[in-house]
């Protein structure tokens, strides 16, 4: 729509029709809380990968990823991340960021 740009007065009289207004509610606001009906999440899953992360549950591993290694205790593993708690936080890793993993050597 175009809209004419005025270098002073406006002109007596509108040149487009003024918007829609609503009362007391917001249209948009209500149609964009409302979630999709079809929505479908994937993800790949390695099954013996899996397996062999369960195995190790509760020791001290040494998991290294696509951007470094981090040490700790092998918390939990889920369908799609990891759980590792290092020095008493939580690191939640994503399986397919994972190289490889070991167990760690104990000192």
């Amino acid at each position: 729509m175009n809209r004419f740009v005025y270098y002073g007065y406006p002109p007596p009289y509108s040149s487009f029709p003024p918007p829609p207004h609503y009362q007391n509610e917001d249209v948009q606001h209500w149609e964009a809380m409302r979630l999709p009906k079809n929505v479908m999440y994937m993800t790949t899953v390695d099954p013996k990968f899996i397996e062999n992360l369960i195995q190790h549950k509760g020791l001290m591993m040494v998991i290294t990823t696509t951007v470094g290694k981090l040490i700790g205790t092998l918390d939990n593993v889920f369908i799609d991340h990891v759980a590792l708690v290092v020095n008493g936080n939580f690191h939640h890793i994503r399986l397919c960021e994972i190289v490889y993993f070991e167990k760690a050597e104990e000192k």
